[in-house]
């Protein structure tokens, strides 16, 4: 038939993907005791020391992330509803309806 790639169906392509098995309280466990053996310099302490502060406050504390939903929630009703009346005493004005009447005349 044809030599170039037309009529041709592509290979399909093959992955090596092993998975792993990944324990998070054994990571944890090794971090602390590489923190207190003092394999780590001071910067991979300090970085460490401050990305489990944010995972734990973040993962750890639900009623600090529905304070926060709360919060934004509220923040959009009440910009939903400022919108809302701004736009109907718009559409009320007498200049609207004028400018409609001349439009439609």
């Amino acid at each position: 038939m044809f030599s170039s790639g037309f009529g041709k169906t592509p290979k399909h392509r093959k992955f090596d993907y092993t998975p792993r098995f990944w324990d998070p309280e054994k990571e944890a466990l090794e971090k602390t005791i590489n923190q207190y053996k003092g394999d780590l310099s001071e910067e991979e302490k300090v970085k460490q020391r401050i990305s489990a502060g944010l995972r734990n406050r973040y993962a750890g504390d639900e009623q600090y992330r529905q304070k926060h939903v709360r919060k934004s929630n509220k923040r959009i009703f009440y910009i939903t509803a400022i919108l809302v009346m701004m736009t109907y005493m718009i559409i009320r004005s007498e200049r609207i309806l004028r400018m409609v009447e001349t439009f439609t005349q």
